[in-house]
């Protein structure tokens, strides 16, 4: 991707296309795409919470910045314009406008998919912005294991599997299927859709509610 010290921002378009995307020389059949979620509204926080502190720095930028380190080919799926903490002197990612954003996080993962598919990644890499302690270690075991006709995700104390996940190259169909705001967490649970991958507990804690945000900050504490 092309990154700005104020990203772009980028639109679909009716025929599937971004307005104001254009793959850079070099994209085409890389590695893995790393697509970090953040088009929610954060009503349970009583609005925007990725712009909030947490351990010096804004919420959202804590996935972003993992995100970077594993891959330069990052983009930030936002609900309007470049949300106001990404715009620092170093350059973050590209943000890519999700117009249906209100509609639930599918049509997040949606847009993601078609960018992956456009550039012809062997894997897709969804992250959530507001899951700020999941580790380089982890974004790089899911990649290392997923294979093109593979998908691999997170398993969580409950058993069950859920994001971050990777999605290989031929599986980025299931994704623009989705429905609402239930993500792709009922697709990873699927019987034999998925494998897992285990993971600290303490990596799969996301900020929903300003009690999520007092925790997090404590823990950074101790």
């Amino acid at each position: 991707m092309q990154y700005l010290a104020s990203p772009s921002v980028c639109r679909p378009t009716p025929d599937g296309r971004f307005e104001g995307y254009e793959p850079p020389d070099g994209t085409t059949g890389m590695t893995a795409l790393v697509a970090v979620l953040g088009a929610g509204a954060g009503s349970r926080m009583g609005g925007g919470k990725l712009h909030l502190d947490l351990g010096g720095r804004p919420v959202g930028m804590w996935a972003v910045s993992v995100a970077r380190e594993l891959s330069p080919s990052v983009v930030f799926i936002a609900s309007a314009g470049v949300p106001v903490w990404l715009e620092a002197p170093l350059p973050q990612a590209e943000v890519v406008h999700n117009p249906d954003a209100a509609s639930g996080m599918a049509s997040s993962l949606a847009l993601a998919a078609h960018i992956a598919a456009e550039i012809a990644v062997s894997s897709l890499l969804v992250t959530l912005a507001d899951m700020p302690f999941v580790s380089l270690e982890t974004l790089r075991a899911l990649v290392a294991q997923t294979d093109p006709g593979e998908i691999s995700a997170c398993r969580y104390p409950d058993g069950r599997l859920g994001p971050p996940a990777c999605f290989g190259g031929q599986r980025l169909g299931a994704l623009t299927e989705l429905k609402g705001d239930t993500g792709a967490r009922h697709l990873l649970n699927q019987p034999g859709f998925a494998k897992g991958i285990a993971v600290p507990e303490r990596e799969l804690v996301d900020i929903d509610t300003p009690e999520d945000l007092e925790r997090a900050r404590g823990s950074m504490t101790r």
